[in-house]
């Protein structure tokens, strides 16, 4: 099994603004691929997301991933009325080995947020971070901390308007 943090920073750092919007990201509807998005939603079958990145994502209409299971993080009580929506309250390391069970040669996208990052982070769970830089510094908000000692970047790419996907893997 792999999971996937797939994610887009400002260039100073930080996935969210300090109320955690993310109105600065582009939204090229048109040319998903560019940013390498359709190749990952060809590798992934299930989603794991944090409450505040979820109720976000509802925020923006249609759920836009009814093919894949999705597994949301909370302490609090939610519902989720779709079927491939999961509410959970337990630790990662417990999730990700029921998951492991189930298809151990699945891939997952870890799409955040930060309190997610860390938490997979602090148990070794990550395989592969493949990290989008948005030309703007935001100065503050929520900043992307993950550990590099133990990950090697293989590959560098220059997108449009100046923006750069980097991929590391664990090694």
């Amino acid at each position: 099994m792999k999971i996937i943090l797939y994610i887009a920073t400002s260039k100073d750092g930080f996935i969210a603004d300090e109320q955690g919007g993310v109105d600065w990201l582009p939204h090229p509807d048109d040319e998903k691929d560019i940013f390498g998005y359709e190749k990952l939603m060809s590798r992934v079958s299930t989603i794991i997301m944090g409450r505040h990145s979820y109720e976000q994502i509802l925020s923006f209409g249609s759920w836009a991933w009814q093919d894949k299971q999705t597994y949301v993080f909370s302490s609090k009580q939610l519902t989720a009325e779709q079927p491939y929506i999961h509410i959970i309250q337990e630790k990662p390391i417990g999730l990700v080995a029921r998951l492991q069970q189930q298809d151990p040669n699945q891939a997952i996208w870890l799409l955040g947020g930060a309190e997610m990052v860390k938490s997979f982070s602090a148990d070794n769970l990550i395989d592969e971070y493949i990290i989008t830089i948005i030309p703007i510094n935001l100065g503050k908000g929520i900043k992307l901390v993950l550990p590099y000692k133990d990950f090697e970047l293989i590959h560098t790419q220059k997108e449009v308007s100046n923006i750069s996907q980097q991929t590391y893997v664990k090694k």
